[in-house]
């Protein structure tokens, strides 16, 4: 089953959710992107690959070290 992202916006083009889900189809998952949006502008995406990378076991260390500057 495809997974889909949306992303919602407000009036003023700023973000203001995401939400992931899985659906039979992209009709299906347009019908539900127009729920979830609720009257606001919504960005339909599938998800095409997904990859899986290992973790470096330092990987926490950098992370917060990035999010840092």
């Amino acid at each position: 089953m495809p997974h889909y992202r949306v992303y919602v916006s407000d009036e003023h083009g700023r973000l203001v959710g995401v939400v992931n889900f899985d659906c039979t189809d992209d009709d299906a998952a347009k019908e539900r992107a127009k729920q979830l949006g609720n009257g606001y502008e919504v960005q339909l995406w599938r998800q095409v690959a997904q990859f899986k990378f290992e973790n470096p076991p330092d990987r926490s260390k950098r992370r917060r070290g990035a999010l840092a500057h």
